[in-house]
């Protein structure tokens, strides 16, 4: 993502509240155990690895730990960093050896292209930023399925009761019927590119005269699940909240969101170092799907559950390690 961000879990943003290059989260040396990454030999390398200061990041940020401790490899405490360009300001400047990225923030916030230009294709939006940003000394391995890109939300009761699960429906439906079609979003959704002008644009409808509630991001979810203040909302499509308050993520089924697809992004000169990189992060990124995501995201956000110890049961439960 850009200069945007999920939702910051309480416990996980309470553990981890380092600026840049302060480290949190696990670390250390581990050798070789049980599980598929124990046949990827990365004993005697050292590696540094970041993310960003929300849940999503955190969590990734701690899977890439220990994968790379299952393989025997020597690694730094996560290095939770505040902001896009900071961290991806450590990893050019060589404090930082990888982190995860995600294809829109590539080629919106590092590559500085307009949205507006961008392949509506994920597959397309990724090797373009993966090929561009090789002149930058950054290489971007496997792409994930999940896309943590911007949605809207529909609580699932309402979902039902108006027969509304696309955001076609739900243009159809404001149309006809403006003053039952509220919006609830954050402000800064309320202004972006890709944010509400966009999808009105892209769908044909109206703002006003569907009205717009303004809400700190975080209130979004629980008030479109009430259906009182708002219809629809904001959200993130691997946002925890999405499930803890039973809503349904719409379809935009005529891509007015820009893709956010992760990938783990790495100094060239350390892939080209180290190139069983790829045999770690490669197979990892084919299992974090949107769903997936948003359940880890959940565990930590509602469940309270610690990042390092959600990693470690979605690496056992995928047989990456034992």
């Amino acid at each position: 993502m850009g200069q945007r961000r999920s939702r910051v879990g309480a416990l996980a943003a309470a553990l981890c509240t380092a600026l840049v290059l302060a480290g949190c989260g696990g670390g250390g040396t581990a050798g070789p155990g049980g599980g598929s990454l124990a046949a990827v030999d990365l004993s005697g390398a050292t590696f540094a690895v970041g993310s960003k200061e929300f849940t999503e990041q955190i969590v990734l940020g701690e899977i890439a730990v220990q994968a790379l401790q299952a393989t025997g490899a020597t690694v730094k405490p996560l290095t939770t960093i505040t902001g896009t360009t900071n961290v991806r300001t450590a990893l050019t400047s060589g404090a930082l050896d990888m982190y995860w990225e995600y294809s829109g923030t590539g080629w919106s916030t590092h590559l500085k292209r307009e949205v507006k230009d961008a392949p509506k294709d994920p597959v397309q939006l990724y090797d373009q930023v993966k090929q561009a940003d090789a002149a930058n000394g950054v290489a971007w391995l496997a792409m994930a399925p999940l896309n943590n890109s911007y949605a809207m939300g529909i609580s699932e009761a309402k979902s039902k009761e108006l027969n509304i699960t696309t955001m076609s429906q739900y243009a159809t439906y404001a149309t006809q019927n403006a003053g039952q079609a509220s919006i609830c979003a954050a402000a800064e959704f309320l202004t972006r590119d890709d944010g509400l002008p966009g999808v009105a644009k892209t769908y044909g409808f109206a703002v006003p005269p569907v009205a717009v509630a303004e809400l700190e991001l975080s209130l979004v979810p629980p008030e479109t699940a009430k259906a009182q203040r708002c219809l629809i909302g904001e959200i993130t499509t691997t946002d925890g909240a999405v499930s803890a308050n039973k809503l349904l993520v719409l379809t935009d089924d005529k891509k007015a969101f820009f893709d956010y697809n992760a990938a783990m992004t790495v100094r060239k000169q350390v892939l080209d170092a180290n190139p069983k990189l790829a045999d770690v992060f490669n197979p990892i990124a084919a299992k974090l799907t949107t769903d997936a995501v948003r359940a880890l995201n959940e565990k930590v956000d509602v469940g309270g559950e610690l990042p390092e110890d959600v990693a470690k049961e979605w690496l056992q439960q995928n047989g990456f390690v034992a």
